[in-house]
């Protein structure tokens, strides 16, 4: 048993180093499935060679989560008691108590009433596990046996009194303040060891799972529509059925007997051991543990991580806004004929305005980008990296007016801090002009991109979950400044604008392992924001050459673009929907540029910029940007 030991710590260990912390907590309620030896703690209950109190050889799922997804745990968070009853059972007047080994030890009910009466609550971040109803089944199957004429209306009156008990249980929960929770279903209660033996078996226990795995997601949809907590149903049923018909795929060789019942098993060695999928007549041994913490983990990381294309692209969106920004910066810093006539003058016509002698401008500008998103309590953070490159062309509309169009593309990369990564490529199409009166300035901007994503996440079977997002995204930003001559070649400009973003998906469909899939509907995720900031330019002739460069500071304040969210659901529990909630932006931060532009020839011109965000709680960004232009 020391052997099984080793292999669980090591287990939990390795992986635990590979995620990503999680900043919530782990509870876990229920029955013998997700007890770590808390009947055993009461009544010495179950003994050797069961390991220390499980009813496996080795821990159970929920010990092996927390290593899988940096959720915090103790063994104290775990209140599952083996032989619970989701509620307290009562026949034909006859009241049974709670927990199928003895009436009066606890069972679900009296799990959670504990957990209240000792002042437990939940926070968003926490992560509830729920699995019960079993032993309601086996309690009524030996009435069913009793009674074999009565079968239909036992099992339809056993079905529909644990649905009633667990969906309570569970609304006790989220009134605790559960957000997040995972209550899996029932493997077919037929397939095992105590009920595979006969057909009569295999029938009975088969008929309880299929009608409590039909009905609860009815109840677990409505308290999802009621409250808004995200219900993780995982699908212990088809999981169970996949390592019946394949065995070899999970590790397994052996799928139909007890390992504690045959001696070469018991008494051989930890891979002996866990080559059986069933330690006992109704439980799965460790390894089979291990497998359903993996399904857990990896539905959590990708339920949590639903957001990040969104807001990749909304990234992807905003980087190439900043290209023509620049291209706009530049304009004002006399990079082909368009600024401010400070005192030594330049490329400037008398009095701010454009030189009608160019007309028309192109260019080529490109740039990079890389940022940071923190973790939330539900929602997985990212890292990202960008590419861009546009080409251009701008008119000299007006003597005050200059106006310009850009065709470019973008590529994102998201590497999620849960695990798995998005990639974005997008066309885009932008439109600018640039307006001077005197020391008056106003710049616009919009722009449009198509947007192809791909998203990968960690599958239990090798491989990747993969989906395809596909959309479109809108920038729209303008700004207003007023030019203060300070000296000779030197300036100052304080400005304000607001600045709009808006990236849609459509709904897809992810492929890969069935157990993990989820269809995600149309999400759009938007942000306005408001600016203010100060600049300080100088511009001054080197030989032929004219040098013009600028430092500005300032700050973003969110004005809108909160509580964005939209449903999706896994494929294989179509009837349970899930809400993920983009999280809030931070309320301001502030932002920080450089940029500096050469008039090379009096035809060629050549810029390149630098902006930062600092003081931004949920990530920094830095993007870097240059570009050739060429006067006609």
């Amino acid at each position: 048993m020391r052997k099984t030991q080793l292999f669980a710590a090591t287990a939990l260990f390795g992986l635990a180093a590979a995620q990503s912390a999680n900043a919530g907590s782990l509870y876990v309620f229920g029955d013998s499935l997700s007890d770590n030896g808390n009947l055993y703690k009461l009544i010495g209950y179950p003994p050797s060679p069961y390991y220390e109190g499980r009813f496996s050889n080795g821990p159970v799922w929920g010990e092996y989560l927390p290593g899988l997804t940096g959720l915090s745990f103790t063994a104290g968070q775990d209140y599952a008691v083996g032989g619970a009853f989701t509620g307290a059972l009562s026949v034909n007047g006859t009241n049974y108590g709670t927990n199928l080994i003895t009436a009066g030890l606890p069972g679900v009910t009296t799990e959670i009433a504990g957990f209240t009466a000792a002042g437990g609550h939940f926070s968003n971040g926490d992560v509830v596990g729920l699995w019960a109803g079993a032993n309601n089944y086996f309690f009524y199957a030996g009435r069913v046996e009793a009674d074999p004429a009565a079968a239909a209306a036992l099992v339809s009156s056993a079905v529909t009194t644990t649905i009633t008990q667990l969906t309570a249980d569970t609304s006790a929960l989220i009134a605790l303040g559960a957000r997040t929770l995972i209550v899996p279903n029932l493997p077919d209660l037929g397939a095992t060891p105590d009920y595979n033996t006969s057909a009569v078996g295999t029938e009975l226990g088969n008929a309880f799972t299929n009608l409590h795995n039909a009905y609860l997601p009815v109840q677990l949809a409505a308290l999802h529509q009621a409250t808004g907590a995200n219900i993780l149903v995982l699908d212990e049923q088809k999981l169970l059925a996949t390592a019946i018909a394949d065995p070899a795929i999970y590790g397994f060789t052996n799928v139909a007997d007890a390992c504690i019942n045959v001696a070469a098993c018991v008494n051989g060695s930890v891979a002996t051991q866990n080559s059986y999928l069933f330690w006992d007549g109704v439980h799965p041994d460790t390894h089979a543990q291990f497998l359903i913490a993996e399904y857990a983990a990896d539905s959590l990381k990708d339920f949590e991580s639903l957001g990040v294309p969104a807001r990749l692209g909304t990234t992807d969106t905003q980087d190439f806004a900043a290209l023509l920004g620049s291209r706009m910066e530049t304009l004002r810093a006399a990079g082909t004929g368009f600024t401010y006539s400070i005192p030594s003058g330049g490329f400037a016509a008398p009095g701010g305005s454009i030189n009608p002698a160019q007309k028309i401008s192109i260019y080529l500008t490109g740039g990079g980008s890389f940022g940071a998103r923190n973790d939330t309590a539900t929602t997985a953070g990212f890292t990202d990296s960008g590419s861009e490159i546009a080409a251009g062309a701008d008119f000299a509309v007006s003597s005050n007016l200059r106006a310009g169009l850009a065709v470019g593309l973008t590529q994102g990369h998201a590497d999620v801090n849960q695990g798995g990564t998005v990639n974005d490529n997008a066309a885009n199409l932008g439109l600018y002009a640039l307006a001077i009166r005197g020391p008056f300035y106003a710049e616009i901007s919009g722009a449009y991109g198509d947007h192809w994503m791909d998203e990968k996440q960690p599958a239990v079977l090798g491989g990747s979950i993969r989906g395809k997002p596909k959309g479109a995204g809108y920038s729209a930003n303008v700004t207003a400044g007023y030019v203060f001559p300070l000296c000779a070649d030197l300036s100052l400009t304080p400005s304000a604008g607001l600045s709009y973003t808006n990236v849609s998906l459509q709904g897809y469909t992810q492929s890969g392992d069935p157990l993990l899939t989820q269809s995600v509907a149309d999400q759009g995720y938007q942000q306005l924001l408001g600016q203010a900031g100060l600049e300080a330019a100088a511009s001054h002739l080197f030989g032929n050459t004219r040098i013009a460069a600028y430092a500005s500071a300032g700050a973003q304040a969110r004005l809108s673009g909160e509580n964005s969210q939209f449903d999706s659901s896994f494929t294989d529990v179509p009837g349970v929907p899930l809400t993920t909630t983009y999280p809030i932006e931070p309320p301001a931060w502030a932002v920080l540029g450089a940029g500096v532009s050469a008039g090379i020839t009096s035809r060629l011109t050549a810029s390149a910029s630098v902006q930062a965000t600092a003081f931004k709680s949920n990530g920094n960004d830095l993007t870097v940007s240059g570009a050739a232009g060429w006067r006609f």
